[in-house]
């Protein structure tokens, strides 16, 4: 029998607030992996772009959310050219 839930994160976080800083999180890593893989990288070229491991770029790779804070994935995602854009609305 499973249980059925709307939100990974919020099943594995002890408040919504951390909920919430786990999906932040997790959409960034997401965009990371993606940019990795549009700009058809290997990890090893990954790696030299981002500054990072290549055991650190297989952390991104299978999205291992927790191997990254917030402020590190802002500041790869700047080190390769993006901006991020945040949107707050009424939940």
């Amino acid at each position: 029998m499973y249980t059925e839930v709307s939100n990974v994160w919020a099943s594995q976080a002890k408040t919504p607030e951390e909920a919430v800083a786990l999906q932040a999180r997790a959409d960034l890593l997401i965009s990371l992996r993606e940019i990795i893989y549009n700009n058809g990288w290997s990890p090893k070229e990954a790696a030299q772009h981002l500054g990072l491991t290549q055991n650190r770029v297989s952390y991104i790779a299978t999205g291992q959310v927790s191997k990254f804070s917030t402020d590190k994935l802002l500041g790869l995602l700047s080190k390769v050219g993006y901006q991020v854009d945040m949107a707050v609305r009424a939940a």
